[in-house]
């Protein structure tokens, strides 16, 4: 501790001389502005993405958790044995966001018996402050609509099985059995 105090003293010393004190506001300046610098290269290599990304991301997450359920629930039909299950959808979903609308009448009556009326009508969605910065209110999020499914199991071969992974899937999903198909796992 006693090896500290003169170090100290000296620094204070040093700083009272205003030369000293100018070439250490530089060298002090000139360290936070490299620490600043390489921050910005080495770390935070996280970057947010777009809204399209994310939508695309939440469609193929969506597919992913029907599949895992469907696997599952399938696995556990009596005859069905080992199961593999594919999703397919028809689009990403849908979006309906919140909007404002004005709507003017006028009415104008001209010498005589004949009556003008113009409207003017203004759209506008509705923004809100997020995290994000400005975006607009969501109204409704419509999950994506499935094209079909595909189930490949080792049962899928028998009648019965193969009319019970139907049902379970069309009940399940609320589609036709059109979109469904299944087949024997090789």
């Amino acid at each position: 501790m006693d090896e500290k105090i003169p170090l100290l003293a000296r620094l204070r010393a040093g700083w009272k001389n205003p030369d000293k004190r100018a070439r250490w506001i530089v060298i002090l300046g000139a360290a936070g502005i490299l620490l600043i610098f390489f921050s910005s290269i080495f770390g935070g290599r996280e970057k947010a993405q777009p809204a399209e990304t994310a939508g695309e991301t939440t469609a193929a997450a969506y597919a992913a958790s029907i599949r895992d359920e469907l696997s599952e629930m399938i696995a556990k039909i009596s005859g069905a044995g080992k199961t593999e299950v594919m999703v397919t959808l028809q689009n990403d979903g849908e979006t309906l966001y919140a909007k404002e609308e004005q709507t003017e009448r006028d009415s104008v009556q001209s010498a005589g018996e004949s009556i003008s009326e113009r409207e003017s009508r203004d759209e506008a969605y509705v923004m809100v402050d997020g995290t994000d910065g400005r975006s607009a209110l969501v109204r409704t999020r419509m999950e994506p609509v499935i094209k079909g499914v595909v189930v490949v199991c080792e049962g899928g071969d028998d009648p019965v099985t193969a009319s019970r992974i139907m049902d379970a899937v069309t009940t399940a999903l609320a589609i036709s059995s059109a979109k469904v198909c299944i087949t024997k796992l090789a």
